[in-house]
């Protein structure tokens, strides 16, 4: 079902005569693909990115963002793979949509390699929040629980495959806990359902838990986060969990590596804008950018890591 209502928006994407130049060899507009809806936290982080990248790139350049959601990503991650490899459009969003999806969504029209590094731009901040209320003062006690109740404690996430899908998955196999999930489509659904106690505890990112009473116990980071400086990460309290929430510019495969170097250049220009910068820490994301050899490295890791570790929890489609 996915599959083909990913075929159906894929076929609408972007064509015409070849692209007008900014630089020599970059087309003068260009269009970012986001796979999420507007006002996504995704849809926020590509908005002033666009605006840095347009002012990287100069020559008259215009960058604009194009939403195309649905399919948990793969609509608009499709239709940037089966764009003309000539620069004028480029996917903006998490690594997911490469590393993981294609595990999960059978017939899925596009595969690993379909779209080539360009250069990262974010990194989501992940947390394991639990309601105000909540009787868990630490996550030793959640998985502890866990282990004692069987299928009686709930979690929500933004569905199989997500990082924080698989955190939770990773944390419930290191800790022996049997838990139940529940998948969600809408982030604010989610929140609502932790904040009321519907849920035992999410699996978020920092950015849409901002400003509630939800509170974190564990932070899915690689060290402790200043927005965050009382909230110990995952690894400090003994969990070997290393799925990230990161993403950036990937380029329809073929697309000839003279552009891709011009594109990278204007992309790590953008990503160490003052503006863009910025923006990352009034979300509570972090923006280390990689180049595209770097970003490859580490969209191939996790590309390995997800095909071990989603059959091994049997969720290979």
């Amino acid at each position: 079902m996915i599959a083909r209502r990913v075929l159906a928006a894929a076929a609408l994407a972007l064509t015409g005569a070849g692209p007008v130049l900014a630089q020599e060899g970059v087309p003068r507009n260009i269009t970012l693909i986001v796979p999420f809806s507007a006002g996504s936290v995704v849809d926020i982080m590509a908005r002033p990115f666009a605006e840095a990248m347009r002012a990287a790139l100069g020559g008259g350049a215009s960058v604009v963002v194009l939403n195309r959601d649905g399919g948990g990503g793969a609509v608009g991650a499709a239709a940037a793979a089966s764009a003309r490899p000539d620069g004028a459009t480029l996917y903006f969003g998490p690594s997911g949509m490469l590393t993981t999806l294609p595990f999960l969504v059978p017939n899925l029209p596009y595969a690993w390699g379909a779209l080539q590094p360009v250069c990262q731009t974010f990194e989501n901040i992940f947390v394991l929040g639990v309601p105000a209320n909540s009787p868990y003062r630490s996550v030793a006690e959640l998985l502890a629980d866990g282990r004692a109740r069987p299928e009686r404690i709930s979690w929500g996430d933004a569905g199989p495959g997500t990082v924080g899908n698989l955190v939770a998955l990773e944390l419930s196999k290191l800790a022996g806990a049997r838990m139940t999930h529940v998948p969600y489509r809408s982030s604010p659904q989610m929140i609502l359902d932790t904040q009321s106690g519907a849920l035992a505890f999410s699996m978020p990112t920092y950015a849409t838990i901002r400003g509630t009473d939800i509170r974190p116990l564990a932070v899915v980071a690689d060290e402790q986060q200043p927005s965050l400086p009382e909230v110990p990460t995952l690894k400090e309290l003994g969990y070997q969990v290393d799925w990230r929430g990161f993403g950036g510019i990937m380029a329809p495969k073929g697309t000839p590596p003279a552009l891709v170097q011009r594109l990278e250049a204007a992309c790590l220009d953008a990503v160490r804008s003052e503006g863009y910068r910025a923006m990352a820490a009034n979300t509570g994301q972090i923006a280390p950018p990689l180049n595209a050899a770097a970003f490859g490295e580490r969209l191939s890791a996790e590309y390995r890591n997800a095909a071990s570790f989603l059959r091994e929890m049997n969720l290979v489609r």
